[in-house]
């Protein structure tokens, strides 16, 4: 017995010490890895579904580096098309070129790019190249179906912002600040075009960007459009706009929707130029797109994952957001099952299971705690109505508890739809987990039931319940999932406090409740 109880003490020492070297090595590397002041991480990535014919094709806009904008990082998957990455001959951008693979009808491209934002620089101008020679100012002076130019009544504004002797660079910003002061934005209205957006004084975002493209050339200053990202957190991030214009040999940016003149903020992010699209399809092609922007936290090992994925493989914030999520639901459960086993085996609480009050608890704050609640009383009342009725007909246990079963995932499917019609729960997602849980709690609880006593049984519904809230209570703060999934390393704490538990071998508290007037009587005290 002694030995037993040295040798777990030996390992419990041990895993305390490795787990705290561990997260030594990490806090000396995140500080290594800490970014200066203003600097940030961000993910951006594609997520794009095509309904495709053989021999059809398209070009996709991938983020490229720039002065304040790095792509440190970048991965692709794919499936039912082949793809090659190229430059735009003119412009110089990143492009995917996309084509389905034979005998394949729809076709799948993700893609995901960690991006480093130095927001202590601003950006004067986007990487495309720039293009100086005769065709290409005559080019960047063209008419187009939405920018119209040389339209007389453009040719009028145009003439009230000029005069006698003014520079280019004068004129610039008198077209810039018309623009940005007496366009009103208002992105419901269908209309984009440059004209109409200045005769009617308002427009979408993009028409008050064309409306400067148009005043521009029609002015003989070369100028383009631009289309891209400011990266913020965005689950549905939609294209921003603005232009650059040729002056002095070199673009300038320009965005009159939100204010900026000669030089952008470090969190505007250029993809393609000369073209709204981000995604340029054939007629024949289906496309759905969505794009989304995260912020990241900076790990030690991020800025080196090319140059070392053995070491990258331990650096669980690496991965994607919806990835995190659940590997952080997997490291909570451990947490969760070292409550558990306090509550039964110090306090003496019973419970369906080690494992059973922490996927409820993980249930509730993943999906939503009401409608989980509601579940609950919905699955316990209809199981007991179900078991009273379905005692008469004496059936073999298999036999009753899938009848049980089956009634109660009816029934919570009916509750589901009926939450759903008056909008009272938020997704999917917000019920599944709690039903997939609770169809097996009521396995549980009439095996139990079956085997054991209705008291005894109630006693374990509700020690389980109470270990539930107490998980939910504790597992909920969100600091507690991030200090995991950042220092996995603890898990070996868990490990060892688990072993020190596993060795307890005194009086559980509900015990000295229980035989509180047997501990009166040995000491001396008087009973009723």
């Amino acid at each position: 017995m002694v030995k037993e109880y040295r040798l777990t003490l030996i390992t419990v020492v041990f895993l305390v010490v490795i787990g705290g070297l561990g997260m030594s090595l990490r806090c000396y590397f995140f500080k290594q890895s800490r970014l200066p002041p203003g600097q940030s991480i961000w993910r951006l990535t594609y997520s794009v579904d095509f309904q495709v014919r053989e021999g059809e094709k398209c070009n996709i806009a991938l983020p490229d580096n720039t002065p304040q904008n790095r792509i440190f990082r970048e991965s692709f998957s794919r499936l039912g098309i082949w793809m090659d990455i190229i430059r735009n001959k003119r412009t110089g951008a990143r492009e995917a070129v996309i084509v389905p693979l034979a005998d394949h009808t729809q076709g799948q491209f993700r893609a995901q790019f960690d991006i480093h934002v130095k927001s202590n620089i601003t950006s004067s101008g986007s990487p495309f190249l720039k293009d100086l020679s005769p065709a290409g100012r005559a080019h960047y002076l063209r008419t187009e179906r939405h920018v119209q130019t040389n339209d007389p009544y453009i040719l009028n504004i145009l003439s009230r912002l000029t005069h006698k002797n003014i520079s280019k660079s004068q004129l610039l910003e008198n077209i810039f600040n018309y623009c940005a002061e007496n366009v009103i934005r208002n992105d419901s209205l269908p209309s984009s075009d440059a004209l109409n957006t200045l005769r009617e004084g308002t427009g979408t975002s993009l028409g008050q960007v064309r409306a400067m493209l148009a005043l521009c050339r029609t002015a003989k200053i070369p100028a383009r459009l631009v289309t891209g990202f400011i990266i913020e957190n965005q689950r549905d991030a939609k294209p921003q706009f603005w232009i650059e214009v040729l002056l002095k040999k070199k673009w300038f940016p320009c965005d009159p929707v939100n204010g900026y003149f000669g030089n952008l903020p470090a969190h505007f992010l250029p993809l393609r130029c000369e073209n709204i699209e981000l995604i340029k399809v054939s007629p024949q092609i289906t496309c759905q797109s969505r794009f989304a922007i995260y912020r990241l936290i900076p790990s030690p090992l991020m800025f080196h994952a090319h140059q070392n994925k053995l070491s990258n493989i331990v650096d669980l914030t690496r991965l994607s957001p919806g990835m995190q999520e659940i590997v952080m639901l997997l490291l909570l459960i451990p947490i969760g099952a070292l409550i558990t086993t306090v509550f039964r085996n110090i306090i003496g609480l019973p419970s369906f299971g080690t494992f059973t009050p922490t996927l409820i608890a993980l249930s509730f704050i993943k999906a939503d705690w009401r409608t989980g609640c509601v579940l609950i009383v919905l699955v316990i009342s209809v199981g007991i109505l179900t078991r009273f009725i379905l005692d008469k007909l004496k059936l073999l246990l298999v036999a009753r508890l899938s009848i049980i079963l089956t009634l109660v995932i009816s029934c919570m499917i009916l509750a589901v739809s009926i939450l759903d019609h008056f909008s009272l729960t938020p997704s999917a997602s917000a019920v599944l987990l709690p039903t997939v849980i609770l169809t097996f709690v009521i396995e549980r609880f009439f095996i139990t039931w079956e085997e054991d006593s209705l008291l005894q049984t109630m006693k374990m519904a509700a020690g389980t319940l109470i270990i539930a809230v107490v998980c939910f209570g504790i597992l909920g703060w969100d600091w507690l999932g991030r200090l995991i999934l950042t220092f996995p390393e603890l898990q070996l704490w868990n490990i060892a406090l688990l072993l020190l538990l596993g060795r307890y071998t005194g009086y559980r508290l509900s015990e000295l409740w229980r035989f509180r007037d047997l501990l009166n009587v040995t000491t001396g005290g008087k009973t009723s």
